[in-house]
């Protein structure tokens, strides 16, 4: 059977496809792009906001144009929130939640007319093998599931509770990817500082433990909230090489009467603190930040509030995000709703404030040296390879001697063998 994947939303989605691409593999499929014609296709679906839930329904209908006869599943979060209206739609055949989104290949196989209503509750399901990787980056997801009920956000409905690898398991991931030729590991999550906590450990144990080995790969965090930054951590990422210096953090707000209205659990004066303490490491710390504009409530004294805070705070890029309604959430009923043209408005502002900032940054790595790990070639021209600093300055690298002017110096050791950096993205 010939089958093609499309993925929709996060990291710990793209780690999921990853690993229904190997037991493809593994049930003897043929896996092909989604530009081809195939017998099946896998949509691996995100429902974080309203057109995410869009973009899979378009899918689902371009793929059954592309083959009439072939199977369209849509499995993931949508499906585990949305099953009736994904069910509704006739070009789809098979819809999954988040526990049971492997066994779409035992549905595709059957001989029997293909049962459409297979939802079923988000139970403890995680890849338990390494799920491989296109690049020179590993994704592993350590944890999935949130316990927290922030009024915008559908996921804990769509991924059920937190749960999470044990250690061992974490380690022997890491490990297998280093052995493999990676050379960064990125830990990921639906709530990353929650790993450990149904396991009688936490991320910190976890990344002592995997930094105590002489080598390995360098290994970088995905989200934390402000709360989940205690000095201990900002202190262990100072004091180990293997440890990238790049945070990222979700301030969703910079209004504590905002937060409060998100169900956030913390104020923006702990993102604020915590942001200080990380600048204190020093220029080369890159620190990105989420930020949602437009929440209900969010009255313009309120949007001045976020750019005070950030004003007040170290930071090196943000991700704004455009309050969007989710259908089934509390923020979706709540008053104060943000005309859209003053949603856009406003992050059209911290969109250039993050570029300044972003900018100045970069401006200020020009000169130094950093380890460059190279990902992948460049499309625009394959002589040249694009990678990423530990201190997550992407980049541009050629094999040679030679360095332009405007370059970051960096010098490229390793398994991949020597390269000097050109220049920034």
């Amino acid at each position: 059977m010939r089958i093609s994947f499309k993925t929709f939303g996060c990291k710990a989605n793209s780690l999921d496809t990853d690993a229904l691409f190997r037991e493809a593999v593994v049930r003897g499929h043929t896996v092909v792009p989604e530009s081809e014609p195939a017998d099946a296709y896998v949509i691996n679906s995100c429902t974080v906001t309203a057109n995410a839930d869009r973009d899979a329904r378009l899918s689902a209908l371009r793929f059954k144009r592309q083959n009439p006869r072939g199977l369209v599943g849509v499995v993931g979060c949508y499906g585990q929130v949305g099953k009736d209206e994904l069910l509704s739609i006739g070009e789809i055949d098979v819809v999954l939640g988040t526990a049971n989104k492997h066994r779409v290949f035992e549905l595709f196989e059957s001989s029997e007319p293909v049962d459409r209503d297979q939802v079923e509750k988000a139970a403890g399901y995680l890849p338990t093998e390494f799920p491989g990787s296109r690049n020179s980056r590993a994704n592993v997801k350590i944890q999935d599931g949130c316990n927290f009920k922030c009024s915008f956000c559908i996921i804990p409905e769509a991924r059920g509770r937190s749960r999470s690898l044990d250690l061992d398991n974490v380690e022997r991931q890491v490990d297998e990817a280093y052995a493999s030729g990676f050379q960064e590991v990125v830990l990921t999550g639906i709530h990353l500082a929650h790993y450990g906590w149904d396991k009688g450990t936490d991320l910190e144990k976890l990344l002592a433990r995997l930094t105590q080995k002489p080598e390995g790969p360098r290994i970088r965090l995905s989200t934390l909230d402000p709360f989940e930054i205690p000095d201990s951590l900002v202190r262990l990422v100072s004091e180990h090489p293997r440890l990238c210096p790049h945070f990222h953090i979700a301030l969703q707000s910079g209004s504590d009467e905002v937060l409060k209205g998100m169900r956030r659990i913390y104020k923006a004066a702990e993102f604020v603190e915590v942001t200080r303490k990380i600048g204190l490491l020093g220029p080369r710390v890159f620190v990105g930040v989420d930020v949602i504009v437009g929440f209900p409530g969010e009255t313009e004294a309120a949007f001045q509030e976020t750019v005070q805070c950030l004003d007040a705070s170290y930071w090196t890029k943000l991700h704004v995000f455009p309050f969007s309604a989710r259908k089934g959430t509390r923020a979706e009923t709540l008053p104060g709703k943000v005309p859209q043209r003053e949603i856009a408005e406003r992050a059209e502002l911290l969109r250039r404030k993050s570029d300044e900032k972003l900018f100045a940054f970069l401006d200020a790595q020009v000169g130094t040296l950093h380890p460059v790990i190279l990902e992948k070639p460049s499309l625009k021209d394959p002589s040249l390879w694009q990678g990423h600093t530990a201190n997550y300055c992407a980049t541009l690298s050629q094999p040679g001697t030679g360095l332009a002017k405007e370059s970051v110096l960096s010098l490229v050791t390793g398994r991949q063998g020597e390269r000097l950096l050109t220049r920034p993205l």
